[in-house]
């Protein structure tokens, strides 16, 4: 219900000329809308040549059709140019702002390449709505939804308005004032055997065909276990595909180019939580068992996301120390300030926080000072070649020292042979993992390694 202070009640009278200014008003709109197609299509070309991003919003009055009702539409539609006027106040001259539809709004903007300054736009944006619109003698008060879909790959002109347009459905769903981002991921080509694997994932987590496989964690120099890392194992795909670790790459993969990834990460962590449960009662030796989990950066991003991990955990009565939950660099360096509000979000209540695969891809040491993180994992391929080059048995040695020196402790991945794991120890490296030290197992294979 809009807010309004009536400095006097009267009934507007329509103007005569009604019908000229609507044709004037409809030949400008279209004219605003071709404009905007044509700046959205050289954005994409810009997008494909040059990788330079840009971000769209689709700004939604929420309560415009109650003024109409109350004040009738003459009025609405001198509220709505007013908010315009409020918006185009927030523009560069290279942005284009259109309105779409009655109550709805586009702006793109080609100068905005990262989630943190579009989120931070769209509360700069609704925070015009906290003021009311003087409307002739009228106050009024009103909220806006927005989508905001930030491009990162190319897409067809359509496929970007839908992609903001569910974005702006998901604020909606969030009530009045919301906003919802979306990344706008490369989209996984829309042919029917691709539709189809969506599908088989989908059923196969709802009827609970993917369990998690444990891995075990040692204290090199004592080939103590000190806990799994937890790995997602789909055993109907892996048994048509000897390269299992591949395979299942693969459909995480596929799950990580749609929101399928939460629903998969909820999943393993819930049943792995489970599973901790239970071996930490079986015996009091058992209770220092730790387990590590990959998380997806969807899960640092999407607003409740986090939380609801955090009641999974305290419904499942362990000790959130004995969880470390793992990110990847990569994936959060364009969502940085939301990503570490969900990592100190964890961390307040107690789980760990671990950087995954360190000396891969984009990783950097900036990693150590930007982000809360207790554990470091040191990336297979400086494993795989530490041996043979010098180069990377130097970084492994730079790591260790700054990890230990900022009070990180580091996992070293892909353990593959005896030289590699008795080199580690040399090296002073605390922890590892890999087939040489044991390959992933189901739960009843931990069971017998714990003797329950």
């Amino acid at each position: 219900m809009p807010i309004v202070n009536k400095d006097r009640l009267s009934v507007h009278q329509q103007p005569h000329n009604t019908k000229l200014i609507s044709l004037a008003l409809s030949h400008s709109l279209r004219t605003q809308r071709a404009l905007f197609l044509t700046q959205l299509k050289s954005a994409l070309q810009l997008l494909q040549h040059t990788q330079q991003r840009f971000v769209l919003l689709l700004i939604k009055v929420d309560n415009i059709a109650e003024v109409e009702r109350n004040f009738g539409s003459d009025l609405s539609n001198k509220l709505i140019t007013s908010i315009r006027d409020h918006l185009l106040s927030l523009t560069s001259s290279n942005d284009c702002l259109v309105n779409l539809q009655g109550d709805e709004f586009a702006l793109l903007k080609t100068d905005i390449s990262d989630a943190d300054s579009a989120v931070d736009l769209a509360k700069e944006i609704q925070s015009q709505f906290r003021f009311s619109f003087q409307v002739s003698h009228y106050k009024i008060l009103c909220t806006s939804s927005i989508g905001i879909s930030l491009q990162q790959a190319p897409h067809s002109v359509s496929q970007v308005l839908k992609d903001a347009d569910i974005a702006l459905k998901n604020a909606q769903q969030q009530g009045l004032g919301h906003y919802h981002l979306s990344t706008a991921l490369p989209t996984p080509s829309q042919n029917p055997r691709a539709i189809q694997q969506q599908e088989k994932l989908t059923r196969a987590i709802i009827n609970n065909d993917i369990q998690p496989y444990y891995q075990p964690i040692i204290q090199l120099n004592s080939n103590q276990l000190i806990g799994f890392e937890v790995i997602a194992h789909w055993h109907e795909e892996s048994q048509y595909n000897q390269a299992t670790s591949d395979n299942d790459r693969n459909f995480i993969s596929l799950a990580e180019n749609t929101d399928i990834i939460i629903a998969l990460d909820l999943h393993i962590i819930y049943q792995a939580c489970l599973q901790l449960k239970k071996w930490h009662d079986s015996h009091a030796d058992n209770q220092q068992i730790m387990l590590t989990m990959n998380l997806s950066a969807k899960h640092l991003i999407l607003d409740g996301a986090v939380e609801h991990l955090i009641f999974i955990i305290q419904q499942q009565q362990i000790p959130p120390s004995c969880l470390v939950l793992e990110f990847r660099e990569h994936q959060c360096m364009a969502y940085n300030k939301y990503c570490i509000r969900a990592l100190e979000k964890l961390r307040q209540v107690g789980v760990q926080v671990g950087l995954d695969d360190f000396g891969s891809g984009f990783s950097s040491l900036n990693a150590f000072f930007k982000y809360p993180i207790d554990f470091v994992k040191i990336d297979s391929h400086f494993t795989n070649r530490m041996l043979m080059s010098k180069k990377d048995l130097s970084l492994i040695r730079v790591i260790r020292d700054i990890s230990h020196d900022m009070g990180f402790k580091v996992i070293v991945e892909g353990i593959e042979n005896k030289q590699q794991h008795v080199k580690l120890v040399e090296l002073g490296c605390e922890f590892g993992q890999g087939n040489y030290i044991a390959k992933p197992m189901d739960y009843r294979q931990v069971n017998r390694l714990l003797e329950i």
